[in-house]
């Protein structure tokens, strides 16, 4: 790679465009990130725009190579992942004219983008693949967990070599290596059928009154700047908009319920999320037993230590290696694994 060479890293998600750059300096490699919330669905067209804003808040330049992961593609904006797919590299091919573009795949490799489009699902949801064989090059043997906004992945890594079981998002469901719970954007009711209330256990309404992201903003696990979506009442992400919405899932307000119940339905909430978590981790473990290290990341990397702890496995945090960037992980591992390939090929 040359000198004055830099690689962009993305992950672009259908909420969430994250974008890593890595550049060199004479003090050696750094790595500059950033995240925009976007939900693609609400304005497709505004893909463009939003790549070329991400990229400009890292210091983007001409002649900068692009290592893309995504996974907007299952968005609602889409007919089929296919269609979401080529919206993608429409949008980044319009907006980085003349740029080197190298699309990640679930198989571990990069493709041109006329590849890409040939390759369909190869690189759709392949943000997690891009994560994975990060962690690989350097620690042999562990499970990745890597719990962002929405979802949670959970790779298993033995002797060098990432060993998933599913590569698709459905054969991953199917494998229990993703699962669909989120440190903020996943409903209450999608988590527990019930909390306690009072001298009891109530049922929780389904109506989509909060999501879990209020119950780790009471209980202090969020600040409310990690707040990065919609609310579920469209008021502001702080503690006391969360108790209002938390006390809703049990159909009640803040007249009704007081900080001490708020508490106990955020903790019953936060606890069966984990417990979520820990049962599919759980079969990953079973099916590599010699795995005994879990690696945490994204911004529920709380959840997954808790849950990793609980089932007695050693905890690295991936921000010991990234840093900050950890949050976004795969737009790092993404920007890694491309420069990596230039100075092995240069």
């Amino acid at each position: 790679m040359s000198a004055a060479g830099a690689v962009l890293g993305w992950d672009i998600g259908g909420v969430n465009t994250k974008v890593a750059r890595l550049s060199r300096t004479p003090d050696g490699p750094v790595l500059r990130t950033a995240s925009l919330a976007y939900e693609i669905k609400d304005d497709p067209l505004a893909l463009a725009d939003t790549l070329a804003r991400a990229a400009s808040s890292v210091g983007s330049e001409v002649g900068d190579r692009h290592a893309v992961t995504m996974t907007a593609e299952l968005s609602q904006a889409f007919r089929t992942k296919r269609e979401g797919v080529e919206f993608i590299l429409d949008a980044l091919e319009a907006t980085f004219v003349g740029c080197e573009l190298h699309v990640y795949t679930v198989g571990g490799n990069f493709l041109s983008t006329a590849e890409a489009r040939k390759a369909g699902l190869l690189v759709s949801a392949a943000n997690w693949a891009a994560t994975a064989a990060f962690v690989a090059r350097s620690i042999p043997t562990c499970v990745l967990i890597d719990i962002g906004t929405t979802s949670t992945d959970l790779i298993p890594v033995v002797n060098g070599e990432v060993v998933a079981h599913g590569r698709t998002d459905p054969e991953r469901l199917l494998s229990g290596e993703l699962v669909y719970t989120g440190a903020l954007r996943t409903p209450a009711e999608a988590i527990a059928s019930h909390v306690p209330l009072w001298d009891g256990d109530a049922g929780v309404a389904a109506d989509g009154f909060a999501l879990i992201g209020d119950a780790h903003l009471w209980l202090g696990s969020l600040e409310p700047r990690d707040y990065t979506c919609r609310t579920a009442d469209g008021n502001v992400p702080s503690r006391e908009w969360a108790a209002e919405r938390l006390a809703r899932v049990v159909c009640a307000d803040r007249d009704i319920l007081d900080d001490h119940a708020i508490d106990r339905i955020a903790r019953a909430l936060a606890g069966a999320q984990v417990n979520t978590v820990a049962a599919a981790l759980g079969r990953t473990l079973a099916r590599w037993p010699s795995i005994k290290l879990a690696v945490v990341t994204g911004l529920g990397d709380f959840i997954a230590t808790e849950a990793a702890a609980s089932l007695g496995l050693e905890i690295e945090l991936l921000s010991h290696r990234l840093g900050p960037a950890a949050r976004m992980a795969p737009a790092a591992a993404a920007a890694w694994l491309l420069w990596w390939n230039m100075e092995a090929a240069s």
